[in-house]
């Protein structure tokens, strides 16, 4: 079963091929910001991928139009850079999470 670890956290989040990144953090209890719920629309659970970027699904268009968008508002960007609303893994993969939620919002942070 692949797994999702927060860079410089120990915790492994096990994860499916049918749950994406943002859904298996929420599930597991991680404060990872969303403001629309996984629809690609508020790009708060923006993330990169540190190592098994070979395991993520195809960008599709809805994604690459919002990391456009957040790119020219100065978030990080890359071809490691994805939403964890629209990523799903099929292996183990490391991820660096930019926006964490306090207090029921999203911020900015940085795990």
């Amino acid at each position: 079963m692949p797994s999702i670890r927060i860079h410089g956290r120990a915790e492994v989040y096990p994860c499916n091929l049918t749950t994406s990144i943002l859904n298996t953090l929420m599930k597991n209890g991680y404060p990872i910001a969303t403001l629309c719920g996984g629809r690609a629309a508020c790009g708060k659970d923006v993330i990169r991928i540190r190592e098994g970027l070979r395991f993520t699904s195809p960008r599709r268009e809805v994604e690459m139009r919002r990391l456009a968008a957040l790119e020219a508002a100065g978030e990080p960007s890359g071809e490691d850079i994805r939403l964890a609303c629209q990523t799903y893994v099929r292996g183990d993969v490391v991820i660096e999470v930019f926006h964490v939620r306090s207090d029921g919002e999203a911020v900015a942070g940085s795990s």
